[in-house]
């Protein structure tokens, strides 16, 4: 299962370039969002038309693929950060820097989601979401020997936070907060209906795969 999952990631990684490229990707723009501009925003339905028109497969197989690449926080929605589907209409998403992408090596750590979780909590001013406060509360006993260390962190990463763009800061929190959806699932919120069919996903990636492969052995021969 887990070798089978990260070659399929590999692959979904393949597409992922090939929606980025310049000239055949696609195309991004700076949208409104609550009450500031962001760059480099894409809407759901170009996402899926993208993903229909590259890989000549029917809208259902692609919103299939779509829904998995969300799913796996390639692709992570500004508007609804907590939604991780894919809305195919004007819904607002963004690319995930590759520093995240699943298959990078480092693991996703308790340090790293206990300083996530004490900045949301100062952020807040206390309001967490139930199962965040279930989370914050383990790990304090859990890592407590370093808990000032934690503190500290989420103190100087929330100032720093401040001193970024509206746009940014934005930006990133939603980026931040579709990788720990990603990485700390919440099960409560796992509906068995967004259940993906893997097989059928599995085989699109290597139609994708292929065709990437296509394209960049026409990018050398050119």
């Amino acid at each position: 299962g887990g070798i089978a999952h990260w070659g399929q990631r590999a692959c979904i990684e393949a597409l992922l370039m090939e929606m980025q490229n310049p000239d055949t990707g696609i195309k991004m723009h700076t949208q409104r969002v609550m009450i500031t501009n962001i760059p480099h925003a894409l809407t759901g339905g170009d996402i899926l038309q993208w993903i229909i028109q590259h890989l000549k497969i029917a809208e259902e197989e692609a919103l299939n693929l779509g829904n998995l690449i969300v799913k796996y926080g390639y692709i992570y929605p500004l508007q609804e950060p907590k939604n991780l589907t894919l809305k195919t209409d004007s819904s607002l998403y963004r690319f995930q820097t590759p520093y995240f992408w699943p298959t990078q090596q480092w693991a996703a750590d308790d340090t790293d989601y206990a300083i996530y979780l004490a900045k949301k909590n100062i952020k807040r001013k206390g309001v967490l979401e139930e199962y965040e406060k279930e989370h914050y509360n383990l790990l304090n006993k859990k890592i407590n020997y370093k808990w000032d260390f934690v503190i500290m962190q989420a103190k100087e990463q929330y100032r720093t936070g401040k001193e970024r763009k509206k746009a940014d800061r934005y930006a990133l929190d939603c980026q931040e907060k579709a990788y720990w959806l990603v990485h700390r699932t919440p099960v409560s919120r796992i509906p068995s209906s967004t259940a993906v069919n893997f097989g059928c996903a599995s085989r699109l990636c290597l139609a994708s795969c292929q065709k990437c492969r296509g394209a960049l052995r026409g990018k050398k021969e050119t």
